[in-house]
């Protein structure tokens, strides 16, 4: 994602013109999210999801099917949030309390930030939950791995990736959300390494992470005839 075919960094104006070419509706979504995501209760995190979730296409169908915001009230038609919430705020909690009081108010930077202990406690962390919440049905329907994903993002930015289908199938390869956040942590690491500059830097508009920054570049990685936004 940060790198090229023959395993140079990615310079710094071509990403920043992706950061800005990826258009005002996304970025406008991913910030609410991380401005949102500072504190983690059921209200903020019905709010989050619900805010991300239609931006990605999440509601035409599935668990997630006809979830949207009208006039600032929250409709979820299949209980979807609810039945996440109950699933998943134990564990969530527990881990957004660990990354916290781990990052030292670092949030932008948190996953580059732990020590190679606490990155890999926290990355193992995020794959249970992502397994639970992969696996967890509403209305019939599995939330399934995209979704499962932007749930964390939507409570986790500071270390979760949200990843669709031609992410999972055509960019990363591989089935296994740890092994996703284990490349992502490698590449920016490598590529601040190689380039001189801190990744988060080149999105100058407040909040960000390192983690939505990344996604602008995997999603740009997509073959092109998936590309969707």
């Amino acid at each position: 994602m940060l790198f090229d075919e023959v395993g140079n960094p990615i310079d710094i104006p071509s990403i920043q013109h992706l950061i800005r070419d990826f258009g005002r509706s996304y970025s406008k979504v991913m910030k609410a999210v991380i401005a949102n995501s500072i504190a983690l209760n059921r209200d903020t995190f019905r709010l989050n999801v619900a805010t991300l979730m239609p931006s990605f296409g999440m509601t035409r169908r599935g668990a997630f099917h006809g979830l949207k915001i009208v006039d600032g009230v929250i409709q979820d038609p299949n209980g979807a949030l609810d039945v996440c919430w109950a699933q998943g705020n134990q564990g969530l909690h527990d881990l957004k309390k660990y990354v916290a009081e781990i990052a030292l108010d670092r949030r932008r930077r948190t996953i580059v930030e732990l020590s190679p202990q606490s990155c890999s406690y926290t990355i193992s962390a995020a794959s249970e939950l992502f397994d639970k919440l992969k696996w967890t049905s509403a209305n019939g329907s599995d939330v399934g791995r995209v979704a499962a994903s932007k749930i964390l993002f939507a409570v986790l930015p500071e270390i979760a990736l949200p990843v669709d289908n031609a992410e999972w199938d055509d960019v990363f390869r591989t089935d296994s959300y740890g092994k996703i956040l284990s490349i992502m942590v490698d590449e920016i690491n490598e590529w601040e390494k190689e380039s001189g500059r801190p990744l988060d830097t080149l999105d100058p508009c407040p909040p960000t992470t390192l983690t939505s920054i990344y996604n602008v570049m995997a999603m740009s990685a997509r073959p092109s005839a998936t590309q969707t936004r």
